[in-house]
């Protein structure tokens, strides 16, 4: 498939490309109190262009261009990672649910982090293609090469959270308790009951009793209007 439209695709924008213009002004304000110079930076630019996403105008976002919500929501999250100590610069990350790559092209923009992607192998495959398209394929690496040591950072944006409990115990053992922190953005409240995955609290309970310092925030900066609408925290340690 080209990449020329992939992230209009039914299936994209039904699991990936989902944020909607309310919370792209919500990510976009926040970019401009953490690094409003990214709004203009010519990758940022070819990076929210991959694809061909739906874009909003940017009167209406607050930003100087169109964007997509998406994309934004992506450059937020880097900042804030980076802003906040939990990633340093050309450290590395693992990701659990990588979508189609944009959060991990914001993080090696950002931080010249460089992610391990874990997914579906036809997701990881899409998310490198899109890394190597624009120019930044050596940030990115296959789940399989992973060496599973330490890493100083594991995230998920809500991924994590759509999983069964068995798929997130395997997970936890592979990946999670090897991670000096954790950020799960988490929609446990929406999913958990119907895919048969952990709550919160069991979650927290989980990591803790694997070692894990986890804590639930669900007032944190980076929490945006449907976040709050839908009862979404973040969890980390």
């Amino acid at each position: 498939m080209a990449s020329d439209g992939f992230r209009r695709c039914s299936a994209v924008r039904d699991i990936v490309e989902t944020v909607g213009p309310v919370d792209g002004r919500f990510y976009a304000g926040r970019i401009r109190a953490w690094g409003p110079e990214w709004l203009t930076h010519p990758m940022i630019a070819r990076i929210d262009t991959w694809g061909k996403p739906i874009r909003w105008p940017g009167w209406l976002l607050g930003t100087p261009r169109t964007f997509s919500p998406t994309t934004l929501r992506y450059l937020a999250t880097a900042l804030w990672l980076k802003r906040n100590g939990y990633l340093q610069e050309e450290a590395e990350v693992i990701e659990i649910g990588v979508g189609f790559g944009g959060l991990a092209a914001m993080n090696a923009m950002v931080s010249g982090a460089v992610t391990t992607l874990v997914d579906l192998p036809q997701v990881e495959q899409s998310a490198l293609r899109m890394l190597n398209e624009t120019g930044l394929g050596r940030y990115g690496r296959w789940s399989g090469e992973w060496n599973g040591t330490s890493v100083p950072l594991v995230i998920s944006n809500y991924a994590f959270t759509e999983l069964n409990a068995t798929i997130q115990e395997y997970y936890f053992e592979k990946y999670l308790k090897h991670a000096a922190h954790g950020i799960i953005i988490s929609n446990s409240g929406v999913f958990a009951s119907t895919i048969g995955g952990r709550t919160d609290d069991e979650l927290i309970a989980r990591f803790r009793a694997g070692g894990l310092a986890a804590e639930m925030d669900t007032a944190n900066d980076l929490l945006g209007p449907c976040d709050d609408m839908c009862g979404v925290g973040l969890i980390r340690w």
